[in-house]
């Protein structure tokens, strides 16, 4: 009896505990929670940019430049549609500070551009195109004003509500406003009094701009700045981490170990606020349109990777398309969204887990509500260590599971396992962490009739929504084209099957054309294509171009003979010695070159990204001739392979590579890889 009694006192003190926690869970707003179920939206970038090919304009950009001959927003909101997408935000104000709208507070604005002979409002075509296809219609309007002369000082936040109203008030129901983190104190271009005004922290009237938002869009999601209903995912690659939680932390209550945007990627487990994260990244390097960009919008592979790694992990997909001067979205760009969108169809075709399956669990309480595809109603585990068993009664192939939990009551689960039963024995199929509003495994195939989730640990019992499986298409990937430093061209398949074909002649590859076994030298310039088959299907065609051989090519103060700078591994990267932030190459002998490409770290926390950079040549390694020097735009927050254009042709054997400051005030210079354009 007295047993009995103390296992029921440890019982209730166990169910009052998880009481507690359940009920201190932050949990969402009912619009974060429509927010949340939308799953993908876009963005869209146009403005004077687009015409002058920069990224982060100067703001003294005549409005005259803005003329395009065809636009159309239309087109860009039924593309949106046709992908899948259930909202569109358009910049209506970027850092350079011209309104894509007739607003009655600034001279810089289409009205004075010659676009419908300064008659035409962009954002009203938008809005109206929104309203037209149904989709959600969302604005963003950037605080740093690069061309209005008060900014920096008081006035300017009245000039910025009064602008924000404009907006609010004259376009209909807008679903989100995104306010940009950037602004004019972080001095990119540090070269003018445009670009050098300092602002104070609490520069910005914050609580003024969002309670304008709450009064005026009341049902409006609020992206940035000092109160808002979602957070920025950390990066602008595309991705959040494998463990991501909804919640947040205070910002004076964020840990000194770990940075401010690994912290946003991953959320806290024992934070405060809920505070879902969007991960917003451009189909093409850049956010605004660039002729030199077409060739490298982002591949269909790489599209669902994107998606994988932000919707499949908790996260809302924020996808970028840039119109070009025309005024249309490139027929590259459009193909590709809707490639996306067909395979994302094929992905979810048909759920494995279905009124045909037997479920079982150590709680059959409910237990079908975890799969009647009805998101408002869930089965509760009774503790850790419940599980859900799946019998699909035949043996299947699948490589997908697709878990969901009912985030109303708060994120909960911290740790599950997926078992599959294979020749009669249970076999450990993954150990992940975090599920959330929704969580996509992939995996090989596996084969097997029986698949088994045991939620190990939880801030309160598990509640599952959904639980679904699929045997998605294979995709086949464009091969990965490496040449190290000693000439050794490598071709990776980013699949474990497939045979990979390649040419060096130019032309385009084949089954017929040569076999990939292993590693081959080729240390001159060639254009490498390749191929991956399985099958009759095959992939898109990986193509890279070598220049110069970097053989003899060593840094100027170590012995090393195979430098991470220069092994053709984006993975791989040198780091200068603490407060040095250059380095300096030499070539073994004189070359000739007209340009060079720099790719920062890219480790998932870098070090030493490059803000700015100076490039210098010499013949003897002591007497330097400086060639140019420059900012590098927005490459903290998207550090892709940077060009930079000397203009002309020089020839020498010593190379200068230097920055004056580097992301987060670090005090180092990190490259993945240099090379020099030798055309």
């Amino acid at each position: 009896m007295k047993l009995r009694l103390i296992l029921l006192m440890a019982l209730l003190v166990n169910w009052q505990a998880g009481a507690i926690a359940q009920n201190k869970l932050p949990k969402p707003t009912e619009e974060q929670m429509e927010w949340q179920k939308f799953e993908t939206i876009a963005f869209i970038h146009f403005s004077i940019n687009t015409f002058t090919d920069m990224e982060w304009g100067y703001g003294n950009e005549s409005p005259e430049l803005f003329n395009p001959s065809d636009l159309d927003c239309r087109q860009w909101v039924k593309i949106c549609k046709d992908a899948g997408m259930e909202g569109v935000i358009l910049t209506a104000k970027h850092h350079d500070g011209f309104c894509l709208w007739p607003s009655a507070y600034t001279e810089y604005s289409v009205k004075n551009s010659p676009w419908k002979n300064g008659q035409g409002d962009v954002v009203r075509e938008f809005a109206d195109a929104c309203q037209e296809y149904g989709l959600k219609m969302g604005l963003y309007l950037s605080p740093w004003d690069c061309n209005h002369p008060d900014y920096g000082k008081p006035g300017y936040n009245e000039y910025f509500k009064n602008q924000l109203t404009e907006l609010l008030t004259n376009y209909g129901d807008i679903f989100e406003i995104w306010f940009d983190g950037a602004n004019g104190g972080r001095g990119y271009y540090g070269t003018d009094s445009l670009h050098n005004r300092s602002i104070s922290k609490d520069y910005y009237d914050w609580q003024g701009f969002i309670g304008l938002v709450r009064e005026l869009q009341p049902n409006c999601i609020v992206h940035g700045g000092g109160l808002p209903d979602i957070r920025w995912v950390g990066n602008e690659e595309g991705h959040a981490a494998k463990t991501h939680w909804s919640t947040l932390r205070p910002n004076d209550q964020f840990s000194k170990d770990k940075s401010f945007p690994a912290q946003l990627n991953e959320g806290h487990e024992d934070g405060s606020r809920w505070l879902p994260s969007e991960t917003d990244v451009s189909v093409r390097p850049g956010w605004y349109y660039h002729a030199a960009e077409d060739h490298q919008v982002k591949s269909l592979p790489r599209l669902m990777d994107i998606y994988y790694e932000s919707v499949g992990r908790n996260s809302l997909l924020l996808l970028n398309l840039s119109p070009d001067k025309r005024g249309l979205i490139h027929p590259i760009d459009s193909l590709r969204l809707l490639q996306w969108k067909r395979q994302l169809d094929q992905d979810f075709k048909e759920d494995l887990v279905n009124s045909k399956c037997q479920f079982s669990s150590n709680n059959k309480k409910k237990l079908k509500k975890a799969f009647d595809n009805n998101y408002d109603s869930y089965w509760q585990a009774a503790g850790e260590d419940s599980y859900l068993e799946i019998d699909f009664r035949k043996s299947l192939t699948l490589n997908r599971l697709l878990l969901q939990e009912y985030i109303p009551e708060g994120q909960r689960v911290k740790a599950f396992r997926v078992d599959y039963l294979e020749d009669g024995s249970w076999k450990e199929l993954a150990r992940e962490t975090t599920i959330g509003y929704k969580r996509i495994l992939r995996f090989l195939p596996i084969t097997t009739q029986k698949l088994r989730i045991t939620f190990e640990e939880s801030l309160a019992p598990a509640m599952i929504t959904k639980v679904s499986a699929y045997n998605a298409p294979i995709l086949l990937a464009e091969p990965t084209i490496r040449r190290d430093q000693q000439g050794m061209v490598s071709i990776h398949s980013p699949e474990k099957f497939g045979e990979v074909f390649y040419t060096t002649d130019g032309s385009a590859p084949s089954r017929q054309s040569e076999p990939y076994t292993e590693p081959f030298l080729n240390d001159g310039k060639v254009t490498v294509k390749a191929i991956v088959y399985s099958g009759d299907n095959h992939g898109e065609v990986g193509e890279q171009m070598f220049g110069l051989s970097k053989k003899q090519w060593t840094v100027v103060g170590t012995d090393a003979t195979k430098l991470p700078l220069f092994d053709g591994k984006p993975y791989t990267s040198w780091v200068s010695a603490n407060n040095v932030k250059e380095v300096v190459v030499d070539f073994g002998e004189a070359i000739a070159f007209s340009g060079l490409t720099y790719l920062p770290d890219q480790a998932r926390w870098s070090r030493g990204i490059a803000l700015n950079y100076q490039i210098s040549i010499s013949e003897d390694g002591e007497n330097w001739t400086e060639l140019a020097s420059g900012d590098f735009s927005n490459i903290r927050n998207n550090p892709i392979t940077q060009t930079i254009d000397l203009g002309k042709k020089v020839t020498s054997r010593f190379l200068k590579f230097a920055t004056r400051a580097a992301a987060d005030g670090q005090r180092v210079l990190g490259i993945a890889e240099l090379d020099v354009i030798s055309k």
